[in-house]
């Protein structure tokens, strides 16, 4: 992997110049020894970031390392965001706060905010890697469809999506997540896609514990990006097929329906549903997987849960079929960051995704978009706890 030098270089540097400031600042506040702090957070940065470019510079050759490479990468990340981002900060205001022609009182403001901030970053992504990554959420939801059988009427769809297994050191939360699914008493589980972030070595110490999932009509599930090795650019294409057929297996062997532009029929009476699952439908640069037509072939009239992880493919190929009325995704996490603020959300995600996170409606059309149990890229959730969704369908007359 290249890796261009100039831009940690001028990022330690400048770090330097930042801490240096602090160090004086605290120095001079009566901190006898600030500057000692300001040195010690600079030492940690720099070694972050090298850390942070060594793991990126080396690939492991065998598949199996790849995961814990993967997990270490994520956690230098993590370092170097805890140390700098709110020493960034300060020094953003601070230096806004040293203009001259501003008011005395409105650069004294400026720099009180800039303090302000940085502890508040810092606590947040502090609480934002430690707890909240472990602590699941279940979102329940009701939905209302004239087209649904009336035997139906009440069916409990539990959604879970994105685990990214290999971001987890053991097998303790995903166990805490699998109690919960099933203290929810589902009727069916679906999980759409995204079981590992690399291949399927890091789905394996997690077998046994993935297939205690228990719900009265059956676990089903998709791939998703991820879970097709596409990142794994060492391979060929015929070692990434293995990992994939390999990945497949082992999902069928827990007990899971893998769908993959395939669908099941689940029967209550004289009446029944289709769950849909098409392959991963790719946004640039992703390839296209996904083909609706050929997974709901035969299936005219029928009431349809599809499962797709990229919500993508909801706008862009389902909206407007009247035998789409509820589409699960995944695959955004949004972003791993969230801002809940009197009661309206936002996230990063939703500068390339339209639909992040939650129900969105379109005429009797709905989308879920779940934000996922795991996470990719640094081990850190801020204001989005991982999510398991319990979807419950009622018949309207």
């Amino acid at each position: 992997m290249r890796i261009f030098w100039l831009p940690f270089v001028a990022f330690i540097l400048l770090g330097f110049v930042i801490d240096w400031i602090i160090g004086r600042k605290l120095k001079k506040s009566g901190l006898r020894w600030g500057h000692v702090l300001a040195g010690l957070n600079h030492t940690v940065s720099i070694a972050a970031v090298v850390m942070l470019v060594m793991a990126l510079w080396s690939q492991p050759q065998d598949k199996a390392e790849f995961a814990s490479h993967f997990a270490t990468t994520a956690g230098c990340l993590l370092v170097f965001l805890i140390v700098n981002v709110p020493k960034f900060l300060w020094a953003i205001f601070y230096g806004l706060g040293s203009i001259r022609f501003l008011r005395k009182d409105f650069k004294i403001l400026l720099k009180a905010a800039g303090a302000g901030l940085a502890v508040v970053s810092l606590v947040t992504l502090l609480v934002g890697s430690i707890v909240t990554p472990y602590k699941s959420n279940v979102t329940r939801v009701d939905l209302n469809y004239s087209n649904l059988p009336a035997q139906f009427d009440g069916y409990r769809i539990v959604h879970i999506s994105d685990a990214h297994l290999g971001n987890f050191d053991d097998t303790v939360f995903v166990s805490q997540c699998v109690d919960s699914i099933n203290a929810l008493a589902p009727d069916v589980v679906c999980f759409t896609g995204d079981l590992v972030s690399m291949t399927v070595e890091e789905a394996k110490p997690f077998a046994n514990v993935l297939k205690r999932i228990k719900a009265r009509d059956g676990v089903y599930s998709i791939l998703g990006n991820h879970d097709y090795a596409e990142y794994m650019r060492m391979l060929t294409p015929e070692q990434k097929a293995a990992d994939v057929k390999e990945l497949c297996d082992l999902q069928c062997g827990i007990g899971w329906t893998l769908l993959d532009n395939t669908s099941a029929t689940v029967k209550r009476g004289n009446d029944s549903i289709a769950i849909v699952g098409t392959a991963n439908y790719g946004d640039p640069p992703f390839p296209v997987y996904g083909d609706y037509a050929k997974a709901t072939a035969g299936l005219d009239g029928v009431f349809k849960v599809h499962m797709q992880h990229n919500p993508y493919m909801w706008r862009k190929a389902l909206v407007g079929k009247e035998d789409a009325p509820l589409t699960l995704s995944g695959h955004t996490h949004a972003m791993q960051f969230v801002i809940n603020l009197f009661g309206n959300r936002w996230s990063p995600s939703s500068w390339r995704y339209p639909e992040w996170g939650g129900l969105y409606e379109e005429g009797d059309q709905a989308l879920y978009v779940n934000t996922g149990l795991g996470m990719v890229g640094p081990p850190l959730r801020v204001g989005v706890p991982p999510e398991i969704t319990l979807i419950t369908l009622h018949h309207k007359n």
